[in-house]
């Protein structure tokens, strides 16, 4: 073998030792991208805020196909509820299909303490019916489990809640917690008291929602518990906005909402 040849035969086998590695280590990149998998995430009720939703469904169902049931999570606005939580066990028809409801919902969570069935509740209640043309739309194959929680829920039915939802939970499940943040401040009120709230909801605390300035305390407190066992990693905001952002004018008391997502 020649000089050069030899030369060549070296640095060939020296290429495929660097690239090799790297090679290995791209293709473990691209599996861990494609392992990743959204869990679900939080968004308004507000119809205001309506844009902010529906660009908030258009990130987290790039996979819609593969979801089979939507968990729906509101707080309980009018204090309709009887127990500390309520599902509805009724089917919504909504302009793109009859969006079914699961039969978990049907069925009262297999008469679980601590929730009722209670559909009639549910039609007046925009923390749920806003979502629920959305979730028709976005996720053509799934099921949805409409579930308002009382603010009063103790930990230990929120914790049973909890250990209930994780037990029947799917890979094709997906969790959406419908909640506003701040009311009724200013805009420089709303962004100080916002910074600590995303930072609690961004870092799964579940144990400081109840000092925050949202209208789903304890329901925030059971989703981001349910993110967490679930392998959920850093929640992402997509947007955060109030009522001066979206109108384009100041308004001295309003409300501020966030889309975050949360990937395992």
């Amino acid at each position: 073998m020649t000089v050069r040849k030899r030369l060549l035969s070296v640095t060939f086998c020296l290429a495929l030792l660097f690239f090799a590695p790297l090679a290995e280590a791209g293709a473990d990149t691209e599996s861990r991208a494609l392992e990743a998998r959204i869990l679900g995430g939080i968004t308004p009720h507000h119809g205001i805020a309506l844009s902010m939703m529906t660009r908030f469904y258009e990130k987290i169902s790039s996979h819609a196909e593969k979801v089979s049931r939507v968990w729906l999570l509101s707080p309980d606005h009018f204090k309709r509820a009887k127990n500390y939580a309520a599902v509805c066990g009724d089917d919504w028809r909504t302009a793109d299909r009859i969006l079914e409801a699961d039969n978990l919902a049907k069925n009262g969570f297999d008469r679980m303490s601590v929730v009722d069935t209670e559909s009639r509740l549910f039609a007046e209640e925009h923390g749920i019916t806003v979502h629920i043309p959305l979730i028709a739309r976005y996720f053509p194959n799934a099921k949805v489990v409409p579930m308002v929680l009382k603010s009063n829920i103790p930990d230990i039915p929120l914790l049973m809640l909890k250990n209930y939802m994780l037990g029947a939970m799917r890979e094709s499940d997906l969790i959406i917690l419908s909640m506003d943040l701040s009311h009724y401040k200013t805009p420089e009120e709303m962004a100080k008291e916002d910074e600590r709230t995303l930072e609690v909801l961004t870092n799964l605390e579940p144990m400081k929602t109840d000092f925050l300035d949202i209208d789903a305390r304890r329901a925030a407190s059971l989703v981001l518990r349910l993110f967490k066992e679930l392998g959920a990693g850093r929640g992402v905001i997509m947007e955060h906005m109030d009522t001066s952002d979206i109108l384009g004018y100041r308004v001295e008391s309003g409300t501020s909402y966030a889309t975050i997502v949360y990937e395992k």
